[in-house]
């Protein structure tokens, strides 16, 4: 198993669903937020959903899908009713019935469905815990359900894979009468007795859930995991760290090291035969990468489809070996030269990128440490600014140079006939306002194409960033809040990214609530001066901050990935999502036309539930490089 970055990312998905329409249970919603808290502690970025129904459920696991793209750690738990149809086994959600075959298979999601958007993720470890082999309603009624769950094949999340259920297969388990199912409390406190090395935790379950049944009941496991894992992050690392002796080499497969590669080729020419079934596609990817990161796997994909893979071919063999595949196999894949240049490193810091006539132009953002948050000097500053924490971004990344226009988001509508119901909010004279016929192409005022989309929710940004990263074949995304007031603040520490802290100072700047919108804005704390825009300005009107971004300040208001959170205790040091907390409300940052002095600022939050859409709000998008 590879090496455990510091930062890497582990994210968690845990549901309990308890109340059931029919056949409620008991404990599960209380199992999921006691887990969750408990991976909080070691390092889990968690996703919590209590008592979903059919579209919570999907949406739940869509999300969490999307996040473990960035690699890592993924965790799935799933505490609830689980039922196995035709060799398939079903997580149910809350809102439908046990009488009809036809609801649970489309209604629901199957666990064997969640364990390969997982595998497609390429982490170094999956963890799936099923404690959904609770007593079955649907058996009663004398259809063809099986009792309990069935075993889940690992190979189809191939290496690095865990599943673990709360009773052998085909067994039913106990829903507890405490607190905590029985399983699950098991589960929490084999994770508290130290030592969290996956097969020890599971081994400390297994016997406390059998002594505690008299053997009625017997946890089962399944895992491709290669090496060790902890669930505590730190442990995890440490063992990451410590020195393995080496095994001992034949004469026969010494060979010479590994060549150097160019990763951006790498991971180019990876992307072309991922999902290839054709050992020949693997076996040329080792023969110019055999020291990738991505080398085990190829080799073990190989083989699967019947290849025939030197362990470690000799650097000096890769030229004749590949003329000889290349001879055998013509229509293998070639490497992806005219997509990326030989000797191409990551763009530097203030590169345009642009990857398709109709995408947005982006710029290279290095990665850093700021300090995020308001500090005590900021008279300003609000409670959920608080506290100051420092926070570390990975980089380079790639960053939006402009706000998403109505242009851009116009082709996003026509390919993928996205509807989007009337009703947008208005914010004027400080109160807000419904105006149930608006929309993004008519949010209540005129506007140009080339000017920031708005009346758009969160949902409807997220879709965009899907659909984009789709047609582009590269990680679209929204920044997260550490991101957004990273590249916001760039490099600044005041109140704003621009030097000058006077108030009138503001209209050179950006586009925000002036003498010019007075008009618009009766009784509103307004800045002292005109920046001769009543309402949105087109993008780039104003000039860039030091990272090239133009409108981090007023115009459009931006969401960001993260699930709303009253302040900062708990956030974690490093720039990723926050996916716990409240997940139906989403922040946004930055103002907009009709901002004041309070909330121009880079610290400043704000929330909104993720189906709501205003007339001043928006979204920037960032993508992963390569």
């Amino acid at each position: 198993m590879g090496q455990a970055p510091a930062n890497e990312t582990r994210v968690a998905l845990i549901i309990g669903n308890s109340n059931y329409k029919s056949a409620p249970l008991e404990n599960p919603a209380n199992d999921a937020s006691d887990l969750a808290n408990a991976l909080e502690k070691r390092g889990f970025v968690v996703l919590v959903r209590e008592n979903v129904g059919e579209r919570g459920l999907k949406e739940a696991v869509d999300v969490f899908a999307k996040h473990l793209k960035k690699g890592g750690i993924g965790l799935f738990f799933f505490a609830g009713h689980g039922i196995q149809l035709k060799d398939q086994n079903f997580l149910i959600p809350v809102d439908i019935g046990f009488d009809s075959e036809a609801d649970i298979t489309y209604k629901s999601v199957s666990a064997e469905y969640v364990l390969s958007r997982m595998a497609e993720a390429g982490n170094r470890v999956n963890v799936v815990i099923l404690d959904a082999c609770r007593n079955n309603p649907y058996q009663a009624s004398g259809r063809t359900s099986s009792k309990g769950l069935g075993v889940m094949n690992v190979g189809r999340a191939e290496k690095g894979t865990f599943i673990a259920y709360a009773t052998s297969p085909g067994s039913t388990a106990a829903d507890g009468k405490g607190r905590n199912g029985l399983y699950t409390k098991n589960l929490l406190a084999a994770l508290d007795t130290g030592d969290t090395d996956i097969d020890k935790v599971f081994g400390r379950v297994r016997t406390g859930v059998v002594r505690e049944t008299g053997g009625a009941q017997v946890p089962w496991t399944s895992s491709s995991v290669i090496g060790n894992f902890y669930f505590d992050a730190a442990e995890d690392l440490a063992a990451m760290r410590r020195p393995v002796k080496p095994l001992p080499v034949r004469a026969e497969e010494t060979a010479a090291p590994a060549a150097p590669y160019n990763p951006v080729e790498e991971a180019a020419y990876w992307e072309q035969i991922k999902n290839s079934r054709d050992p020949a596609d693997y076996i040329g990817y080792l023969e110019k990468y055999s020291g990738a990161r991505r080398a085990a796997y190829a080799r073990w994909m190989a083989q699967k489809f019947g290849g025939v893979v030197p362990d470690r071919p000799a650097a000096s063999a890769n030229a004749a070996q590949s003329s000889q595949l290349a001879m055998a196999s013509p229509g293998r894949v070639s490497s992806p030269s005219t997509a990326v240049a030989s000797g191409a490193a990551l763009p530097s810091a203030g590169t345009i990128i642009r990857d398709c006539q109709e995408c947005p132009e982006l710029v290279t953002v290095p990665g850093g440490e700021f300090v995020m948050g308001s500090g005590p000097k900021e008279r300003m500053r609000e409670p959920d600014e608080l506290p100051p924490h420092p926070v570390r971004v990975a980089g380079p990344f790639a960053v939006g140079k402009f706000e998403i226009t109505r242009a851009q988001y116009a082709v996003f509508v026509r390919e993928t006939s996205r509807e989007h119901p009337p009703g947008c909010h208005s914010l004027n004279g400080g109160r807000f306002h419904k105006n149930a016929k608006a929309n993004w192409q008519d949010p209540g005022f005129d506007q140009k194409d080339n000017e920031p989309v708005v009346c758009v929710s969160w949902e409807d940004a997220e879709a965009y960033v899907a659909w984009l990263s789709k047609k582009t074949s590269r990680s679209y995304r929204l920044l997260n809040e550490a991101e957004w007031e990273y590249v916001a603040r760039a490099g600044s520490t005041g109140r704003r990214h621009w030097d000058d802290p006077e108030q009138g100072a503001v209209c050179r700047y950006a586009s925000v609530a002036d003498s010019s919108a007075k008009r618009l804005l009766p009784g509103m704390p307004l800045f002292p001066c005109s920046d001769g825009i009543e309402k949105l300005a087109p993008v780039g009107r104003f000039p860039a901050n030091t990272f090239g971004l133009h409108d981090m300040m007023g115009n459009a208001w931006e969401w960001v990935e993260d699930c709303w959170n009253e302040g900062y205790a708990g956030a974690p040091n490093t720039a990723q999502p926050r996916l716990s907390g409240s997940c139906t409300e989403r922040a946004f940052r930055g103002g907009a036309w009709n901002s004041g002095p309070t909330t121009v600022r880079s610290a400043y939050r704000d929330r909104e539930s993720k189906n709501e859409r205003h007339d001043n709000l928006g979204f920037r998008v960032a993508r992963s490089l390569p």
